[in-house]
């Protein structure tokens, strides 16, 4: 049985996001017998299913956040399992894009880790991404090549970026990320919230608070996003997520460029005063012109994540 749930009405201020679905974990279960973390698969392909058109023209591009797709209690302990903040286990970023942190080692996770990556890389979730994206044979990553669990401590940021799309270890190209979120009672004064921009100097267009249970489904060509205002969440407190990528062969598509073959980050933004003196000196037909330059990289974007 599909639970009764519904996008959030397009009319709501974006930042909820126009392809946000709540559905309760345990209104998900179905026909599935036995302890999981997953609803079935019947279950999880029908709602695929009724959610695909939405996630197709999500803006500002594909993308779809679920609450209570896993079971929150599998997710609560997953913290608990992580390495000692300054365990040699963790790979460290102190850059201007981004300060964070990140564990990836599976062969060091938890129980409850383990139970999810399993999760995450399995036939039914794998399945479920190709129903809701549209993107066949999906390929899961079972060495977590940059994903895991990323920790953001107070103060903590990662800049709008577009990721990685080539995977030299596997060849193979990213296609869809899905990032699940560990923060319990997370409160909003924290900030944090994923954000979701037309490109990487116009933005943001969609907020996603990074509560427990939380996953975002979203097409990797083209996808500006991150989380660039400093965390507050105050001393003790880091801002948890685990992520997983999805690739497509490398033989089916185009190669990839060479800028393709790394993280491409947004540039840090020039001074507020100053940003705006220059703005203000631009003569108007300058200005329409820049909005139509925007424009234009849009349509590419576009173009080339529908393999146009």
């Amino acid at each position: 049985m599909v639970p009764m749930t519904r996008p959030v009405d397009e009319r709501e201020p974006d930042v909820t996001g126009r392809g946000q679905f709540r559905l309760p974990f345990e209104a998900t279960l179905g026909d599935t017998a036995g302890p999981s973390s997953l609803p079935s698969r019947a279950v999880l392909v029908s709602l695929a299913e009724a959610y695909a058109p939405c996630y197709s023209i999500a803006e500002p591009f594909s993308h779809a956040v679920f609450d209570g797709l896993i079971d929150p209690g599998l997710l609560r302990c997953i913290p608990a399992e992580l390495p000692a903040h300054d365990s040699v286990l963790w790979n460290r970023w102190d850059t201007p894009n981004e300060r964070r942190a990140l564990f990836g080692r599976a062969d060091h996770f938890g129980p409850a880790t383990r139970q999810l990556a399993a999760t995450l890389n399995g036939a039914d979730f794998v399945t479920f991404l190709e129903t809701l994206t549209g993107v066949d044979a999906l390929l899961p990553d079972p060495h977590f090549n940059g994903g895991g669990v990323s920790r953001v401590d107070h103060g903590g940021f990662l800049n709008v970026h577009v990721d990685l799309y080539h995977n030299p270890r596997l060849e193979v190209v990213r296609q869809v990320n899905v990032l699940v979120y560990l923060n319990e009672d997370w409160p909003a004064r924290a900030g944090g919230d994923l954000e979701l921009w037309h490109s990487l100097d116009e933005g943001p267009m969609v907020k996603i608070p990074p509560r427990l249970g939380t996953v975002v489904v979203l097409s990797t060509p083209g996808a500006a996003h991150g989380h660039p205002s400093p965390l507050d969440a105050g001393p003790g407190r880091s801002r948890l997520c685990f992520s997983a990528y999805y690739y497509t062969s490398a033989a089916e598509i185009q190669t990839p460029a060479a800028g393709e073959h790394r993280v491409v980050f947004r540039a840090p933004p020039a001074p507020t005063m100053l940003r705006r003196a220059a703005l203000a000196a631009l003569p108007p037909v300058a200005t329409k012109q820049l909005r139509r330059a925007r424009r234009v990289y849009r349509r590419a974007v576009a173009r080339r994540a529908n393999g146009s």
